[in-house]
């Protein structure tokens, strides 16, 4: 029955999701009115459509310029050009025989020779087609682009106007506001070129046709006896939105279509832009200028002059794909998840509609209909991490679904065995500090346990003064204790463990292994050893705590990042029976340890390594929730740093050597545990791409602002699925720490803020962790003094600079673009601020980090009572 129930739930809520996905897409769609059209278009600006289509040809043939005529007569009876060069020449007689008339363009640009060539070839094929051309545009934006200065350009127009008839008119084409800026140019034309594009000036189009008529009679006043010629008029069906105008077929058809009525009605004289699609345009324009004409490359209609228009037609194919993608990936997802409440599997559902609705917007954004090759490497490097991310946001959310409203809860059971079995305490040490040392040791004398012993292995500790006194503090505590010190052991940690192994009572069942930091509770093994009651339990886990979190605000917010770990990872990995072991307050059977080859000495974190290889054998392991020990944390930023640097690195190795284990399914791992540490590494791999993605953000940053007709803004899906994964994270942690580490808010903020100041060492131990195998194991240094700010700052300092440079590039990136007006800018500037906070957090944790340590000294808190005999782990 309550399978069935649950099931039901499911079920329920992924309707509800694909329902909310099918409504989405609907709602944008909506009617558009527009005037119909019955008769010609005034003219057209014209390129041959074969340049864009990838044909080989380096210049247009007269054949594929004839079968564009006998299209394009179909649909206006002139057209204008830009150059004579590139077998443009033959344009003219070609169309003469198509009833077309022609208004020839003389390219303008900054070599001399070549506007001389231009204007040479220009008059020869004005003469030889005079009957035919009737205009003549010397230049084209050539004044907007900087290419000529107005009386460099005045001295063109002169010396074309001299040298045609008059029947020829002379004229160049500027942008309305370069008229009004430059008026003397207009003493050198027999007509005024004007371009008004509104789409390029962030118009929305249901204000673009005013704005033309409003620039049309704001120069008819300026220039009352100069005839005007709206050289270029028109709207991009496709790319980025820029300020209020969409690029969209829908408000291309709506504008053209408008636009075309009105100036028929009103006498305008004018050039739709342009005939065909021109995807190479889409390099200087960005993808958006590869979309102006009325039919695509290939010749086909875009849309049609009459009849009612939509906004998105394809709404149908977008919701159909979005509701089964949705709903498979729901199943699929929402199937294998333990029983949750209903919240729980709306929550769910909602977060893969949200991803699946996020991957297909983006690719409706991409503009994927003119393909380039440098468009493909870009998108084949997008992908991965687009579903990296997107697997990121469903792996957290599947957490916190879990976490929150999760009904089945798994139980192991503790029972009371029938003889107090021996257990070797193991206390590695490597340059330790003596007292603290002591002090852990007397701890242990506090246990109530009365069969253990405790095996304290310095190695590689140079310095005598250091082991010294350990050494003899253990000889005052009786025969349990007994000290060893070993030089030159291999193996990082675990080559110590080992050793201590290879001297452990043959009669001792268990090994328990703290480090050399932490103070137990006496209660510790009473309440650990029953869960081994079971002979498949291999390992029993208490959490890692400290008693040192009051001793600064530095160590506050380290405390609070640790908890998350513990009081939420760690719990729901046990329920899968796949917790992480870690190399303290861990109790291991030694048959079970010594059968998968006691530690493993290739891996700076063997702990870890050590609880998967008993997973693969088919092993248990119980984690119990309440602390049993306390240790003590990095008095430092760098020691932070290092310790977390350790424990990626180590994972990136297990992860290599485990693979055919975890990804492949050779070995005896279940699914869960499987999904467990594959969810559980992919925050921290994420993090490599990550700062990649950071270094790629910057140089492109400050390419787009040295070059912005070369590098645009990239589009805002792109940012807005890295500020998805953000948002994901931060509010994960901001929902769970409230309620299962009991830290309010404030914790939660500063767990954050920790965490963030990490990320660049995160990104960085990933990355060399996959392409490395034997880094150096690297110790946390305990007990350090407080660090001043100007060290501090020296260990941070490529964090520092990483900050500034996010934050001079978003700087740069706003003012070279003249505000945030435009959505793909302002979220591009959204995401380098994201960017930026790991590295602002770090500046932040590193001076509490610097502030010296005023507290008084901290004192162990009351640890708790033994758990009852049957107790959930």
């Amino acid at each position: 029955m309550g399978l069935a129930s649950g099931s039901a739930r499911m079920f329920v809520a992924l309707l509800l999701v694909v329902g909310a996905s099918v409504l989405f897409w609907a709602s944008r769609d909506y009617a558009v009115i527009a005037p119909d059209l019955d008769g010609q278009i005034r003219g057209l600006s014209y390129s041959p459509s074969h340049l864009y289509t990838g044909a080989d040809q380096a210049e247009a043939s007269p054949e594929r310029i004839n079968v564009d005529m006998a299209q394009l007569e179909d649909y206006t009876g002139r057209i204008r050009t830009y150059t004579v060069q590139g077998g443009m020449a033959e344009v003219p007689a070609v169309a003469r025989h198509h009833g077309i008339t022609v208004s020839l363009g003389l390219w303008i640009g900054t070599d001399a020779a070549a506007n001389e060539k231009e204007i040479a070839d220009g008059i020869k094929v004005i003469r030889a087609n005079r009957r035919v051309i009737d205009r003549v545009f010397v230049g084209n934006e050539s004044v907007l682009r900087g290419d000529q200065k107005p009386a460099e350009l005045a001295k063109y127009l002169d010396r074309v106007r001299k040298a045609l008839p008059s029947r020829i008119k002379v004229g160049t084409a500027e942008p309305w506001h370069v008229w009004l800026e430059y008026p003397e140019l207009a003493k050198h034309v027999d007509f005024m070129g004007i371009h008004l594009l509104p789409y390029w000036e962030g118009i929305p189009v249901k204000y673009a046709l005013q704005f033309c008529i409003d620039r049309v009679t704001q120069l008819n006043q300026r220039f009352p006896d100069k005839p005007m010629v709206i050289g270029e008029v028109g709207w991009p069906s496709d790319g980025r939105t820029r300020q209020g105008a969409n690029a969209s077929l829908a408000d291309e058809a709506y504008f053209v279509r408008s636009f075309i009525a009105y100036a028929a009605e009103h006498g305008y004289d004018y050039y739709v832009m342009e005939a065909y699609d021109q995807p190479l345009k889409a390099g200087p324009e960005g993808a958006v200028g590869a979309f102006w004409g009325l039919l695509n490359a290939e010749g086909q209609p875009k849309f049609n002059f009459t009849g009612m228009l939509r906004s998105f037609p394809e709404w149908r194919t977008y919701a159909t794909i979005a509701a089964v993608l949705t709903l498979l990936l729901g199943l699929m997802i929402l199937g294998s998840m333990p029983r949750v409440r209903s919240t729980g599997y709306v929550v769910m559902g909602g977060l893969v509609a949200v991803v699946m609705t996020g991957i297909l917007m983006l690719i409706d954004a991409s503009a994927l209909e003119y393909l380039e090759p440098s468009d493909i490497v870009f998108y084949s490097a997008l992908v991965p991490l687009i579903l990296l991310a997107g697997t990121i946001i469903l792996t957290e959310g599947a957490e916190l679904a879990l976490c929150l409203w999760r009904m089945e809860r798994r139980f192991v059971l503790a029972a009371t065995l029938e003889k107090s079995p021996r257990v070797s305490i193991h206390v590695p040490c490597y340059n330790e500090p003596p007292e603290m040392v002591k002090a852990t040791l007397d701890a242990l004398t506090r246990l109530d346990y009365d069969n253990f012993e405790v095996i304290v292995l310095d190695n590689n500790t140079h310095d005598a003064a250091v082991w010294r006194p350990v050494e003899a503090h253990c000889a005052t505590l009786g025969p349990r204790f007994r000290f060893f010190h070993i030089d030159d052991v291999q193996g990082f940690k675990a080559g110590a463990l080992n050793e201590a192994l290879a001297r452990t009572d043959v009669a001792a069942e268990f090994i328990a292994v703290i480090d050399s930091d932490y103070q137990v509770a006496p209660n510790w093994l009473r309440v650990a050893l029953p869960f081994f009651a079971k002979k498949e339990i291999a390992v029993v886990q208490a959490p890692q705590d400290y008693r040192d979190q009051g001793g600064s605000l530095f160590k506050a917010m380290c405390y609070e990042e640790y908890r998350g770990f513990f009081h939420i990872g760690m719990v729901e990995r046990n329920e899968a029976d796949a917790i992480i072991q870690h190399g303290t307050m861990t109790i291991v059977r030694r048959a079970a340890l010594e059968e998968v080859g006691g530690w493993s000495e290739w891996c700076i974190t063997e702990d870890t390594e050590l609880g998967l290889k008993l997973f693969e054998r088919g092993y248990s392991a119980a984690y119990i929730p309440i602390s049993l020990g306390r240790g003590v944390m990095p008095d430092t930023l760098g020691a932070f740093m290092v310790q977390r640097y350790r424990w990626v690195y180590g994972a990136m190795q297990i992860m290599k050597r485990h693979a055919r284990a975890v990804f492949l399914g050779r070995a005896e791992l279940t699914n869960a545990q499987r999904y467990q540490f594959m969810a559980g590494w992919l925050p921290w791999i994420s993090d490599g791409p990550a700062l990649i993605v950071t270094v790629f953000a910057l140089l492109w940053t400050v390419l787009m602002t040295v070059a912005p007709k070369m590098f645009d803004v990239p589009m805002a899906a792109l940012s807005a699925c890295a500020l998805a994964l953000f948002a994901a994270k931060t509010l994960k942690t901001l929902l769970l720490y409230p309620p299962k580490v009991r830290s309010g808010f404030r914790g939660a903020v500063m767990a954050s803020v920790a965490g963030l100041a990490l990320t660049h060492t995160v990104g960085k131990a990933m990355l060399l962790g996959l392409f490395t195998s034997r880094y150096p194991f690297m110790r946390t240094p305990k007990c350090e003094d407080a660090a001043p700010l100007k060290q501090v700052l020296r260990v941070a300092w490529q964090e520092a600079m990483l900050f500034t440079a996010c934050m001079s590039a978003l700087a740069a990136t706003i003012i070279s673009r003249r505000g945030v007006g435009d959505p793909a800018i302002l979220l591009w500037s959204i995401m380098l601020c994201v960017q930026a906070l790991p590295y602002a957090a770090t500046l932040v944790t590193a001076s509490f980090s610097a502030l010296a340590n005023t507290a008084p000294a901290p004192q162990a808190t009351p640890l708790p009572a033994p758990l009852p005999e049957r107790q959930a782990a």
